[in-house]
C-alpha cells in the first residue's frame, strides 16, 4: 500500500491552513515532511486562528532540527504556495468539497471515518477487487434486456429486506413483462446487503453471485426472494437452503458449494456495496431509472410513467422551479416554501384548491412571504386526473394555468363523472378565452404529457405516496387536506425562524 498526502486548505474558514501546508512542504525540502505533518496536527491549537501562526510554524520547524535559515527563507518566500494551490485545484476538480477526504484507488471516503472503513476497502483491493462502477454492461449476468434499450433501470437491493421482497414478487415481474421483454428497458440488479439489520443478506448475495458464475444469477435471484421467509427465518441455516436452491436450478453443486463456502464471491459483493455507496444509496430498494433516483417500491403504473418520461428525453425535474407557471409568489422575498402535490380528480385536492389556497394567497403569497409550488400527481398516465392535469398545462401554454386550475377543481364533480371529459375541458378553455384549436392540439401533444409526468417523477423522487401531499422548506411533510390554521402554524414558524 502507498499513502499520499495532498493539501486542501479551506482558507475561508481556516485562514492559516494554506501557510501551514507551505510549512510542511518547506520542512519536506529538508526531509522532514512527515515530522512537520505530525507536529502541525498535534499543535493545531497553538497556531490555528492565531496572528503569530507563521512564527509558530518556524518554532515548530526549529524543534525538528531543520536548517532554520533555509526553512524561514522558504516559508517567507512562499516557495510552495503554487504547489499548495495546485493540490487544492486538483482536489476541487476531483469533487472534494470538505476535509478530510480520501481516495482509495479512486473510491471516495469523506470525513473522519473509523479505521474499519479504511480496512474494509483496502482489503477489497488487496484481494484483487476492481474499482467499482455505476455502469453495468449489457453483457453482465446482472443485466437483463436489450443492450440498446433506451431506458436502463438499476436496482440496488437486499435479499433479506422485506420491502425488496415485496417489490421483487409483485412489481418486478410486471416490469419485465411490460418493458424488458418488449425491448423498452434494460434491467440491472445490484447487491446492497444491509448487514447491520439483515445479517443473512451478505451470504444471500454471495449465493446469487456464485449462481451467476454458472449462468443462473436470475434464477437464484428469483428463488431467494420467493423463499425469503424460509431461509431468513430465525434459527434457519440459510447456507443449506442456498445449496438446495442451486441444485434445483441445475448448476454444478460442488462448484457452487466451493464458491459459497470459500467466500469467493464476497469480494464482488463488496464491490457492489462500494458502487452503492458511490451512488449515495441509503436504503433498499433504490432504483435509478437512467439517472433519476427513486427510493422505495413504486407501483408498475408509476414506473411506467417515469419510463415513458425518460424515454421521451425527460430530465430530472426541479422540485422548486422558480420560473414556471406552476408557482405563485415572489421567490426572492419569500421565506417559506410550500410544495403541493395535487390530483385534479381528488376531492381532498379540490377542497385545498378552493378553500385553503385562496387564504394562503391572501395571507402569505400576495404579501411576498410564501412561495407556492404545484406539481400534478397522477396514479396512472391515462387517469381522469392526468387528463385534467394535461388541460391545465395546455391552458398554461396560453397564460391561463391557474384560471384552468380553479375551473377544473370547481367543476370536478362534472368532468370526473363524464364518460368523456374532453368536451368539458374544451368548454372551459372557451370560457377562459383560449384559442380552442391550439388548446385541443395541445391536449394530444407529447409536450403536455411530459409536463404532467414530470410531476409524478418529482413525487416519486421525494417519496410522495399520493395526493394531496404538502412539503415545506423546514423539512415537514403533511398528507391530506389540511385546514388553513394548520398551514398558518407551519408557515408562521418558518417565517419566524
Amino acid at each position: 500500500m502507498r499513502y499520499i498526502f495532498r493539501h486542501f486548505p479551506l482558507s475561508s474558514i481556516h485562514p492559516q491552513a494554506a501557510k501551514a501546508a507551505e510549512a510542511a512542504e518547506c520542512a519536506g525540502e529538508q526531509g522532514k515532511f512527515w515530522e512537520m505533518h505530525d507536529a502541525l496536527f498535534n499543535s493545531q491549537g497553538q497556531w490555528s486562528g492565531k496572528q503569530d501562526a507563521i512564527q509558530q510554524f518556524k518554532r515548530i520547524a526549529g524543534g525538528l532540527g531543520v536548517d532554520q535559515a533555509q526553512f524561514d527563507a522558504c516559508l517567507d518566500g512562499g516557495n510552495y504556495a503554487a504547489k499548495v494551490n495546485a493540490d487544492l485545484q486538483e482536489g476541487a476538480a476531483a469533487g472534494v468539497n470538505g476535509t478530510p477526504a480520501f481516495r482509495i484507488n479512486g473510491v471516495a471516503i469523506s470525513g473522519a471515518q473509523p479505521f474499519s472503513v479504511f480496512k474494509q476497502k483496502i482489503e477489497y483491493f488487496a484481494a484483487g477487487g476492481k474499482a467499482p462502477t455505476l455502469e453495468i454492461g449489457a453483457d453482465s449476468y446482472r443485466s437483463m434486456g436489450r443492450a440498446d434499450a433506451p431506458v436502463v433501470i438499476t436496482e440496488f437491493s437486499d435479499f433479506q429486506c422485506p420491502a425488496c421482497g415485496q417489490v421483487a414478487r409483485t412489481v418486478i415481474p410486471e416490469l419485465l413483462k411490460q418493458y424488458v421483454d418488449t425491448g423498452r428497458v434494460r434491467f440491472v440488479y445490484r447487491e446492497f446487503p444491509l448487514t447491520s439489520i439483515h445479517p443473512l443478506a451478505q451470504k444471500a448475495s454471495e449465493a446469487a453471485v456464485c449462481a451467476g458464475y454458472q449462468g443462473q444469477y436470475w434464477g437464484m435471484n428469483e428463488k431467494l426472494f420467493a423463499a425469503q421467509s424460509e431461509w431468513g427465518a430465525q434459527g434457519a441455516d440459510p447456507v443449506s437452503f442456498f445449496k438446495q436452491y442451486a441444485r434445483e436450478l441445475g448448476v454444478d453443486g460442488k462448484t457452487f458449494d466451493d464458491c459459497l463456502d470459500s467466500g469467493q464471491a464476497a469480494t464482488e459483493v463488496q464491490g457492489e456495496m462500494m458502487a452503492g455507496e458511490m451512488a449515495e444509496i441509503q436504503a433498499t430498494p433504490t432504483f435509478f431509472i437512467n439517472d433519476i433516483p427513486i427510493q422505495g417500491g413504486r407501483s408498475i403504473e408509476t414506473f411506467g410513467q417515469i419510463i415513458d418520461y425518460v424515454a421521451a428525453g425527460g430530465t430530472v425535474p426541479d422540485i422548486v422551479p422558480t420560473d414556471d407557471w406552476h408557482t405563485r409568489g415572489n421567490w426572492q422575498t419569500a421565506r417559506a416554501v410550500t410544495v403541493a402535490f395535487v390530483d385534479y380528480a381528488s376531492p381532498e385536492s379540490a377542497q385545498h384548491a378552493l378553500q385553503v389556497l385562496p387564504q394562503l394567497m391572501e395571507t402569505y403569497v400576495n404579501t411576498g412571504q410564501l412561495f407556492y409550488v404545484l406539481h400534478p400527481w397522477t396514479e396512472k398516465a391515462d387517469s381522469p386526473g392526468a387528463q385534467a392535469a394535461t388541460a391545465a398545462e395546455c391552458a398554461g401554454q396560453q397564460g391561463k394555468f391557474w384560471e384552468m386550475h380553479d375551473q377544473l377543481f370547481a367543476q370536478q364533480d362534472k368532468w370526473t363523472q363524464a364518460a368523456e371529459p374532453r368536451p368539458l375541458f374544451l368548454s372551459y378553455a372557451q370560457t377562459l378565452g383560449l384559442d380552442t384549436a391550439q388548446f385541443e392540439t395541445c391536449l394530444d401533444s407529447d409536450w403536455a404529457r411530459m409536463r404532467v409526468q414530470a410531476g409524478s417523477v418529482v413525487a416519486a423522487i421525494y417519496g410522495v405516496p399520493g395526493a394531496p401531499v404538502f412539503l415545506f422548506n423546514n423539512g415537514q411533510g403533511k398528507q391530506g387536506s389540511l385546514p388553513f390554521d394548520e398551514f398558518k402554524t407551519i408557515i408562521d414558524s418558518i417565517i419566524g425562524q
